[in-house]
């Protein structure tokens, strides 16, 4: 088995050449010699592998766990359908990211931090004190229409604070304005959580309410909003 050892993009990827069975260690040496120089994004092209065995396999769930645990990424490269067999045999088809071309195995690296840079953005959170309209939704034909106030927003919810709350997993329609914003923001959301009085004595009574179905134009709004009032407080809202 031999292993040679190129860079694109940031990216180490390791061709290897040969068997992946007992004797393929230097699978093992090589990702950690790569890991301890902070090289933790790695590609495994098995192109050129002949046989993957249960030893082999093992191999590749050691160097695997090595990636993880510094907190990189291991993906799979041109894997053969009796490997990708294997693969399932052992259940790690579901864990071990193949890619069929390397474009594809090295764009995911930035696709991954792209999503999370925008997952970022949806968690951020505002303190903000806002008006709210909320009923629960039903086929009631005249429902009941609450007022709370909003104390915090992100693109994935609200935290209304009223005594008028429903018990966890309610489903609710929501109505409220964005300061500055042209229109009325109307969502559905999902109550998540119930202040306890005890340790939040200053939200208490009030209740987290996750947004659900909510289309990508109002995220977008609502983040946009975020992120102007967050990095530009000079004046009160």
């Amino acid at each position: 088995m031999a292993i040679r050892i190129r860079e694109v993009n940031g990216i180490n990827i390791l061709d290897i050449d040969g068997k992946i069975d007992i004797n393929s260690s230097d699978i093992i040496e090589t990702v950690g010699w790569l890991t301890s120089t902070g090289k933790v994004n790695l590609i495994f092209n098995l192109e050129n592998v002949d046989l993957v065995d249960y030893s082999g396999l093992s191999i590749l769930a050691i160097a695997y766990k090595n990636v993880i645990n510094h907190k990189g990424k291991l993906k799979f490269l041109h894997v053969g359908l009796p490997v990708i067999e294997l693969f399932k045999v052992v259940k790690l088809d579901g864990v071990f990211e193949v890619y069929a071309d390397e474009e594809s195995a090295i764009n995911s690296f930035s696709e991954e931090e792209l999503e999370k840079l925008r997952l970022r953005r949806k968690f951020k959170r505002l303190d903000i004190h806002l008006s709210v309209k909320y009923k629960i939704m039903g086929d009631q034909k005249k429902p009941k229409i609450f007022d709370g106030g909003v104390l915090n927003i992100s693109a994935a919810g609200i935290y209304i604070y009223s005594p008028y709350t429903f018990p966890i997993n309610s489903l609710l329609e929501l109505e409220f304005s964005l300061p500055s914003a042209p229109s009325i923001l109307e969502a559905h959301g999902r109550v998540v959580w119930l202040a306890d009085k005890e340790i939040q004595p200053h939200s208490y009574p009030g209740m987290g309410v996750a947004f659900t179905h909510l289309t990508a134009e109002k995220e977008k709004a609502i983040i946009d909003f975020i992120d102007k009032n967050i990095t530009h407080r000079a004046e009160p809202l």
